[in-house]
């Protein structure tokens, strides 16, 4: 995917930005915030999908805006917009087609993934991710 191609998935400006204040603050911290921003999203995830399937709408709404929030700070726009997008779902207490939009971000952010990976070999030099 080129970098035209992922503009609709990433703002390329920000990641940039985010990716290099945090190699240029402390090499390792870089590696070690993506790992924990990895570990966070499919986590939220995971409780937006239990907090779905128990009908707890304001629990599974804020998990949403807290993956929202995450996702915006690393410039993963598409999933950004979906978890604002699930999140006012929740609210409305939509939750039918909350599951199918769930569904959605987990793919985009396995798409995200795969660009951050190619990303962060570039920054660092190809040091090993999670090193």
């Amino acid at each position: 995917m080129t970098q035209a191609d992922t503009s609709d998935h990433v703002d390329e400006e920000l990641l940039d930005e985010v990716l290099t204040l945090l190699d240029d603050e402390e090499p390792d911290g870089l590696l070690r915030a993506c790992d924990l921003f990895r570990a966070a999203i499919p986590e939220r995830m995971r409780d937006i999908g239990a907090a779905l399937h128990q009908g707890r709408f304001d629990d599974a709404a804020r998990a949403s805006h807290s993956l929202r929030g995450s996702a915006g700070a690393f410039g993963a726009r598409r999933l950004s917009s979906l978890g604002e997008r699930l999140e006012v779902m929740c609210l409305q207490l939509d939750g039918e087609p909350a599951g199918v939009l769930l569904d959605e971000m987990r793919d985009e952010f396995r798409l995200f993934d795969d660009i951050l990976d190619r990303r962060l070999a570039e920054v660092t030099g190809g040091r090993a991710r999670g090193a």
